[in-house]
């Protein structure tokens, strides 16, 4: 490349590099720090990075978030500090690492660095929890983007990850779910914000009755109030769907003190 770069525009040399990375992703360099690895490494992880990689093994039944309990009196694990108290119209979220600074360069780089390849990867860690998990479904849902922000990025995250995953498991994928409201940019807004900003923000198409009587994995990339895939979920729950099971990469560790 270097050789290369004395005939070739930068911006060309550029393109190149998108294209060989899409083509020749794996076994090259570490995903998360571009050091060199083995072929044999899981994930693609180089060992000091996999080691720096919090899988969840036992979240909270409800809300999938790692449990921490700051209250000794509650022993169920149905009631963690985070979802203690709320109502979700899902019937389970499941998350397979937590959001750290870590973590969370995986999904930055897959959705804004143009390394959509990074699915492939995304989908082994999450096909891993879904066989250890033993989820049952008949379709496979993702958040969806709106069309304006999907003209920007070029391709929507949850439905590549959607997408992958069904190959994996051969759970077919349905798209019947769209995003009515351009909604602003959540990670700055609080849970009461961001739920008046998803108010009424998505709308079914004409194949929603497929899901009538059916166990639905709704995929998003992460889950951290839980805001959007619980609206998802109402109006899924609203077209008479049996079940929902969240299901995302990361989870945001929301720590909170809880009083009775």
């Amino acid at each position: 490349m270097k050789y290369l770069s004395k005939f070739i525009p930068k911006e060309t040399l550029e393109i190149i590099k998108i294209i060989l990375n899409y083509i020749y992703p794996n076994n090259i360099n570490c995903i998360l720090c571009d050091n060199p690895i083995k072929v044999s490494n899981s994930y693609s992880l180089c060992k000091d990075c996999f080691k720096e990689i919090h899988f969840i093994l036992d979240g909270c039944g409800k809300c999938g978030k790692p449990i921490i309990n700051h209250n000794i009196e509650r022993e169920s694990l149905f009631q963690c500090s985070y979802c203690y108290n709320k109502t979700f119209y899902f019937d389970r979220a499941i998350s397979c690492i937590e959001y750290d600074i870590v973590s969370k360069k995986m999904i930055l780089d897959y959705k804004y660095k143009n390394k959509t390849y990074l699915r492939n990867y995304i989908g082994q860690i999450m096909k891993e929890k879904f066989d250890i998990e033993e989820i049952k479904a008949d379709y496979i849902l993702f958040v969806p983007l709106h069309k304006k922000r999907l003209k920007i990025r070029g391709f929507n995250q949850a439905e590549k990850i959607a997408m992958e995953l069904s190959k994996l498991t051969n759970i077919p994928v349905l798209d019947c779910i769209t995003r009515a409201k351009n909604t602003k940019k959540l990670y700055n807004l609080n849970k009461s914000q961001r739920q008046e900003e998803l108010r009424n923000g998505f709308v079914t198409k004409d194949n929603i009755g497929l899901i009538k009587n059916k166990r639905i994995i709704l995929i998003d990339d992460i889950f951290t109030t839980g805001s959007t895939v619980n609206e998802v979920s109402k109006v899924l729950k609203l077209n008479c769907v049996n079940s929902i099971c969240i299901f995302t990469l990361l989870t945001k560790n929301i720590d909170v003190y809880t009083k009775e």
